[in-house]
């Protein structure tokens, strides 16, 4: 009962004292802002407070207090405990460590890769397509052509449509001067290879097959909601066709850039142990981590004879 009204009363001190805290950083604190303390851990109202998201209730913002003081007061009152009664206690603290050492180095390289610029040349990219063009098919059609959403109403629908449905330079010209003030939507991709999912999502209507639809519509018109969509399809490829350069290019330029940085990061660990090897930090008892081989005559082998 006394602790819940003194962590009533803490939460009350810090709801006060809630938007003073928010405009000022750690080197700012004092230490008369503690809140409590146990075997030299300190949990500090600043601490307390970063972690509440602002704008909330005022009642839940106090609750949530609350919760955040008794987890830590919890925490640290029962890894006391815990500390004397595990038996492998040992074992805990070295997988601690092995994965504060993964958390340094995965940031460190995380750090390293957004601040790298991997550069792949031209060549490059189109060598890896020319070599791997039949691994890199299509899982759905590609497709060219125009798509534009037009009111149903329109009274300018009748010439718009013949417009989108000739689809030669001349008549785009003719509708993206004259007509532009009457599309919804309007995606003009003739000369760019676009996944057809991506054009049938904006449409109303269900594409059951969407290669054998390709194959026999060229121009196709549905209407829903008070809204005309047209659509005329300038070229086609059907699934499990090879991909296009164009379209492929953005893969190919992630995986080869990966493949780069991978190698970066392998020829980084791999100077990294010759050096540590030539300061003696570290030491090839029976295994040599360069060549990745055991080391003969060592305990392994003596344990054979």
């Amino acid at each position: 009962m006394r602790a819940s009204v003194l962590l009533g009363s803490i939460a009350l001190a810090a709801s006060c004292l809630f938007c003073s805290c928010r405009h000022k950083g750690p080197a700012e604190d004092g230490g008369d802002d503690i809140l409590l303390s146990i075997d030299g851990n300190t949990l500090s109202l600043h601490e307390v407070v970063n972690r509440i998201p602002v704008g909330i209730d005022p009642v839940d913002s106090l609750a949530l207090f609350e919760d955040i003081v008794d987890s830590w007061v919890s925490e640290n009152v029962l890894s006391e405990l815990a500390e004397s009664k595990l038996p492998n206690y040992e074992e805990i603290n070295r997988k601690v460590e092995a994965y504060r050492k993964r958390l340094i180095v995965n940031e460190y390289l995380r750090m390293m890769r957004e601040s790298k610029e991997i550069h792949v040349s031209p060549d490059s990219l189109r060598r890896f397509y020319d070599l791997h063009k039949g691994e890199l098919l299509t899982e759905t059609p590609l497709v060219k052509g125009i798509y534009l959403k037009v009111a149903s109403n329109s009274p300018k629908l009748d010439e718009i449509r013949k417009l989108v449905m000739n689809g030669s330079d001349e008549s785009i010209d003719r509708l993206e001067s004259l007509f532009m003030g009457e599309a919804i939507q309007y995606d003009y991709f003739t000369n760019v290879w676009v996944d057809w999912q991506t054009i049938a999502e904006t449409i109303p209507y269900r594409f059951y097959d969407p290669d054998a639809f390709l194959e026999s519509t060229r121009d196709f018109e549905t209407s829903y909601n008070g809204s005309t969509y047209l659509l005329h399809i300038s070229d086609y490829l059907p699934s499990g066709s090879e991909q296009p350069y164009e379209f492929a290019l953005p893969r190919i330029t992630s995986i080869m850039e990966q493949s780069k940085m991978s190698a970066f990061e392998k020829s980084l660990v791999s100077s990294l142990v010759e050096k540590a090897i030539k300061d003696g930090r570290l030491q090839k008892i029976s295994y040599d981590p360069v060549s990745h081989k055991m080391i003969r005559g060592t305990v392994t082998d003596n344990k054979k004879n």
